[in-house]
Parts: C-alpha cells; structure tokens; sequence
C-alpha cells in the first residue's frame, strides 16, 4: 500500500511538472523562427504605450530598429538561444527628455541582451537571467495591400563612419541634413510634378511588406558602401525597410529611391 501511494506521489509530482512547463510554453529559437519584425511591449518593468519601440532581425545578421526617435542599424550573431548584438550606430536627433531617455535604455537593454526565447508567443530578451525586454512580432496584413496615400512623407537616409546624408520630402518641401544630429536643415522647394510621380510610384508599392523586403548586396556590412534606409509615413503609420547599400535598393522599391534623389538634385539646381 505504501509502494503504491508513493509511486502515485511521483506520478503527481511529474504531471504537475509537466503543466507547470507547458503553461510557461518556452521555445528555444534557431535563426530562422527570430527573424521578423517585432514590436516592443516592456521594457524592463514599463510597459511601452504607443507602440513606438521596434526591432528588426534579418536572415543576413542585420539588426535595425526605431527607438521612438532615432532609427538604428548594427548586426547581430544568434545561436542556441545565445544574442550578441554589436556595431550598432543611429541617426542624432533629439525629441525631449522623456523620449530620448527611454531610447537610450532600449538601445541599453539591446547591448546587454543575452539570450531570447519564446515564452507564451512573446518574444523575451534576458539578461544575467533577468527579463529586460518583451516584443510581439509584428504580422502583415495582405489586405492592406493598397493603402491611401495622403500627402505621405518620404524619407531616405544614408549614413557611414564619415558621412551622413538625410532627405525628407513632405507635400512641397524638401529638407536636407548632412547633421547627425538633424538639427540643421536646407530646405527648398518640390516641384508639384515630381510629387505627384512620386505619389503615383508609392501608389504602385505595398508598403506594409517593404520591411521585410532583403537587399540585393552586402556590402555596407564591410563598409563597402553607406549603410541606407527609406522611411514612408502615411496615414499617421510608418513603413521602414530594413538597411541596404546606399546605391543598390531592393528591386521592389528602388523606383521610390531614384525618384527621391532625383527630386533632391533638381531641387538643389533651383
């Protein structure tokens, strides 16, 4: 009787493990199942309303990411579960202490991640076994394909260790920075015929896919060439593609970034 109640006990003992395992639901990732894009909940112990923080990771070891004010680029190694995320660099601009100081942790927590797992369809940075991030990732909507197009603002962004390059179109303006910071612009007038091709160009594109869209060449990865980024803001939504060399855009939007700077060159011959 003795034997039975206590191999009853261990059989107790194993199924309440097992639930306990099964409500926590971890998945150890390989590469593929992180790469995506995702959506930043928590920080730490805040919970991260709006939506603003996010990070993306490509199969070619490409982080980048907004952290509410800045974009930021850099590469990471992942295997086992293990993340190192390095060589990160972003644009300067400021946008108020309450901003850019929980950028400044997000890029920090970022740096000092260690690991990151699947916990209950949440993606979870750890550091030294402690949570310091969570994300959901961030789905795509195939009905949302033609998206209106109201007075969207186009930006495109180069940056490399020596330079920095910054074009913003909105409605009938151009602006320019070569300033890190974005604290000095140049601006000058868009004619109303290139806006309404670039509008129509953007009308062709499903923006909601061009951050998943993969660069043709590398070789901004060896500062072969500056790393670039195009940016649409429509109907108060951002669209961000992931980095590619300044000079070989992904085919899907390349019509957008010849447009841009060519509306920059005719601007600045004014």
């Amino acid at each position: 009787m003795k034997f039975i109640l206590s191999l009853l006990s261990i059989v107790l003992m194993v199924d309440s493990c097992n639930s306990k395992n099964n409500g926590i639901d971890a998945k150890i990732m390989d590469q593929n199942s992180l790469v995506g894009n995702y959506i930043i909940t928590e920080l730490g112990d805040k919970t991260i309303t709006p939506k603003t923080l996010k990070i993306s990771f490509s199969e070619q070891n490409e982080v980048t990411g907004f952290g509410g004010c800045n974009s930021f680029f850099g590469s990471y190694t992942f295997e086992k579960g293990k993340i190192s995320i390095s060589n990160v660099a972003s644009s300067k601009k400021f946008c108020g202490a309450e901003i850019s100081n929980t950028e400044r942790l997000f890029l920090s927590a970022l740096n000092k991640s260690e690991t990151i797992e699947f916990i209950d369809n949440t993606l979870v940075f750890s550091s030294e076994g402690n949570t310091i991030l969570k994300g959901v990732k961030n789905s795509v909507t195939k009905s949302n394909k033609n998206i209106a197009l109201a007075k969207p603002v186009v930006i495109y962004q180069t940056i490399s260790r020596g330079a920095f390059n910054y074009i913003k179109i909105s409605d009938t303006k151009v602006s320019l920075s070569n300033d890190r910071n974005l604290k000095t612009f140049s601006d000058y007038n868009c004619s109303s015929s290139d806006r309404d091709e670039l509008t129509q160009i953007l009308n062709k594109v499903d923006l909601k896919t061009i951050s998943q869209l993969k660069a043709p060449t590398d070789k901004r990865l060896f500062d072969g060439a500056p790393i670039a980024t195009l940016t649409v803001i429509s109907n108060k939504e951002e669209f961000t593609s992931q980095s590619f060399d300044h000079g070989h855009p992904p085919k899907e939007i390349e019509a957008i970034v010849n447009k841009v700077l060519s509306i920059k060159e005719n601007a600045t011959k004014k």
